[in-house]
């Protein structure tokens, strides 16, 4: 089969589509043929070597994609040939096979296409850990996402809207505000022209917020604590403005706030098949900005780096996308 690799970290132009062997599916395990998978920022920090971990070398990329059921191991009973899936968090999908586990698929919502399909798995159950399983969000509560326009901002607005919250949201732009604004977004704060904590402290009356949705990290971590209603949580999910920060103990004990940690994997299986529903109801929308075929995997992590992305973007890797 294809599928794009890359023999040494660096730029873009570290990746090579090249030919790898089939995989076969083990007992229990689901051979898809994937049509499209999605790009994420992970995926660029781990080809350039910023993930702070070892990676064996030839390594393959992609942490989310969708397609149909091409083989299915033994006991497998939940899906056939021929079934469109999102594979979860497979062990690579910038390929156009990848064997997964039974439990790591999911039937793909009639509406979606398999390219919308393959956005939706990171993006959503890493804001629903933050906003729910993690960040305790609940009707009536009021959430402050960082980055409105990322693919994890982006989701969470949508996902707030769900479950009743009033959403704030920052992005560097006006353009980006009314994009968001499409997918539910309350008030908008430009932060190049406002100050976020300032705002959000007006826009509830100077109580602040119940949850902070934050993927940027260094500075902005630490100014938003200050943000936050008595007893808030503000959920960490990455660090794409700085991987490190600093701040006086004395605003977490001050109201009582908490910092924690999130990530996708946090959601349970029930609690992403929920959300599946939502998509297939047509309460929530996928965000492609912009699609590559396989062979331009360079071309759209180039992209990806650049900042102009808005949502997600995707590898278009078969006809049945």
């Amino acid at each position: 089969m294809k599928a794009v690799r890359f023999h040494e970290t660096g730029g873009p132009d570290v990746l090579r589509l090249e030919d790898v062997p089939d995989p076969e599916p083990g007992d229990g395990d689901v051979l898809v043929r994937l049509a499209a998978s999605a790009v994420n920022p992970a995926e660029v920090s781990r080809r350039g070597g910023r993930m702070g971990q070892v990676v064996d070398l030839p390594a393959m990329l992609g942490i989310e994609g969708a397609g149909v059921v091409a083989q299915v191991g033994k006991d497998v009973t939940s899906v056939d040939v021929g079934d469109r899936v999102i594979a979860r968090q497979p062990p690579y999908s910038y390929a156009e096979f990848v064997v997964v586990p039974e439990r790591s698929v999911y039937a793909v919502p009639e509406n979606l296409s398999l390219v919308e399909a393959a956005t939706v798995t990171i993006t959503f159950t890493t804001a629903w850990s933050a906003l729910r399983v993690r960040g305790g969000g609940k009707e009536g509560d009021t959430v402050l996402v960082q980055a409105a326009a990322s693919g994890v901002g982006i989701a969470a607005i949508q996902l707030a809207k769900q479950l009743g919250m009033t959403v704030l949201a920052t992005a560097s732009s006006p353009e980006k505000l009314e994009w968001a604004a499409w997918y539910g977004l309350d008030h908008g704060i430009n932060y190049v022209e406002q100050d976020f904590v300032a705002e959000a402290k007006r826009l509830t009356d100077g109580r602040g917020v119940d949850v902070i949705v934050d993927g940027v990290g260094g500075d902005v971590l630490a100014r938003g604590i200050t943000a936050l209603a008595r007893g808030g949580r503000l959920t960490v999910f990455g660090g794409g403005g700085g991987r490190e920060t600093s701040f006086p103990v004395v605003d977490l004990y001050r109201n009582a706030v908490s910092i924690v940690g999130v990530g996708g994997s946090l959601t349970p299986r029930e609690d992403f098949e929920m959300i599946l529903g939502w998509f297939g109801e047509g309460k929530l929308a996928p965000t492609i900005d912009r699609t590559w075929p396989l062979a331009e995997a360079a071309e759209a992590h180039r992209y990806q780096e650049s900042r102009q992305i808005k949502g997600k973007s995707a590898l278009v890797i078969s006809e049945d996308s």
